[in-house]
């Protein structure tokens, strides 16, 4: 039998046919033929506060609504608590920022600046996260979301299951616990959002005594001088804050160990030492001292040599800020000024991560630029890890580069005689954490 030829007429007929019957469907059954076309969601996911934040895990599919509320509620609403709106945001809008995280999400802010959105794409669209910083510690919030549209007598309101998370303290972050010169120890550490005021805590040998108060939140430094040359002191810290009339605390702090015992780890405390030149037995034993103290708080038994250097990186940025005096103040361009001071430039950032390496067993160098560097005067560290050489630049913020990047990123060239082969291509775990200016 012959076939009749399919022509663009028939096609045409055949699609006017099942357009008809549909809509005739729709008006018999009562479903909208246009609303079936498009899923509309909203639900959240996961609620959890992140120190002095509230992150919103959350799933938007909400293509023909125009915004999001985000409603909150101070108290369970199952048991009276009244949902308030507290922001709200376009779905689409023109307003997006790239992150710091290398990119891979783009955030907006609500209307009220009070929520920010966090998506893979410049909307408010599938996987996203809203994070709410207006929150205090102590307190238990609820939330609930709802998309709105312009339309609403075709497209009602929908709204989202609650979720809810408690605020509590973040516990302080002790970056530095040392004795300089065995007749104090200082002890520093990070801020906490919302908090009051900090309580130190120390270790005898017999039981933990809180030594000192701090009801300055701002203040984040505290030098205990009851101690005796010779003995081991243990400390932690916690911070607080007051609700409604009364104390929270957080968790505690690690604890951190400080021996007042002559140091015992190795490196090059001799003068014209590559530590400082210039530094006197003094100030060398006053290096030593704190880099004993970091390899006692911060090296664990069976460390990688990859974890120990980036342990030492991460202290030395931690505990330095970039001398912008000059080198030639404080010692700026030597261990000492990095890790006594806690001041320097480049040459005190190079010179201390190779007296942190050696004292914990990781192959260090220190490197200069030369002539031909586009930074003649920058200094930086050659390190070894597991059988290669990789740059590290505390104060310029580069681990664990190959000499690709920092010839070709970063215009340096140097002088490689007596120094080994460095890589060409960076580490697989290569960072950049920004620069310390």
């Amino acid at each position: 039998m012959k076939k009749k030829p399919i022509t663009v007429s028939s096609i045409l007929s055949r699609f006017l046919f099942f357009v008809i019957a549909f809509l005739i469907i729709g008006c018999f059954t009562g479903v909208s033929p246009v609303k079936a076309d498009f899923e509309q969601k909203i639900q959240l996911n996961r609620c959890y506060a992140n120190g002095s934040e509230i992150n919103i895990e959350s799933y938007v599919q909400g293509s023909q609504y125009d915004y999001v509320q985000i409603y909150r509620a101070d108290r369970d609403p199952s048991q009276g608590g009244t949902f308030v709106l507290l922001d709200q945001m376009p779905i689409s809008t023109n307003y997006w920022y790239s992150d710091s995280y290398g990119g891979k999400y783009w955030y907006t802010s609500g209307d009220n600046d009070k929520i920010t959105c966090f998506s893979h794409s410049c909307s408010v669209d599938g996987d996203v996260v809203f994070v709410d910083s207006t929150v205090e510690a102590g307190h238990s919030y609820y939330y609930k979301l709802v998309m709105r549209s312009d339309w609403e007598d075709s497209w009602p309101a929908i709204s989202s299951n609650v979720v809810s998370a408690t605020v509590k303290l973040s516990a302080p972050v002790v970056t530095r616990c040392h004795s300089y010169n065995n007749k104090n120890v200082k002890l520093c550490w990070s801020y906490t959002p919302k908090a009051k005021g900090y309580q130190i805590y120390k270790y005898t040998g017999k039981k933990w005594k809180r030594i000192k108060t701090i009801n300055k939140k701002s203040t984040l430094a505290y030098t205990d001088k009851k101690v005796k040359a010779g003995k081991t002191y243990k400390y932690k810290i916690r911070s607080y804050s007051i609700v409604s009339g009364k104390k929270i605390y957080s968790s505690f702090s690690s604890v951190r160990k400080v021996s007042l015992k002559r140091p015992t780890v190795r490196g090059n405390y001799k003068a014209n030492s590559v530590y400082g030149p210039s530094l006197n037995s003094s100030q060398l034993m006053q290096v030593r001292r704190v880099v004993q103290s970091f390899k006692t708080n911060y090296i664990r038994k069976g460390m990688s040599e990859y974890d120990k250097a980036l342990a030492a990186f991460l202290y030395l940025r931690s505990n330095c800020s970039y001398a912008r005096r000059g080198w030639q103040y404080n010692n700026a361009n030597n261990a000492w000024g990095a890790l006594v001071y806690n001041e320097a430039q480049c040459s005190g950032f190079a010179r201390a991560m190779k007296a942190l390496c050696d004292g914990v067993g990781v192959k260090c160098k220190y490197v200069h630029a030369n002539s031909k560097a586009v930074n003649p005067s920058h200094q930086w560290n050659e390190i070894r890890i597991n059988g290669k050489w990789y740059i590290v630049d505390a104060q310029g913020g580069f681990f664990l580069a190959g000499s690709n990047t920092w010839k070709n990123m970063m215009g340096m060239r140097w002088n490689t005689k007596g120094l080994p082969k460095c890589s060409a291509s960076d580490h697989k775990k290569f960072g950049f954490y920004g620069s310390i200016v």
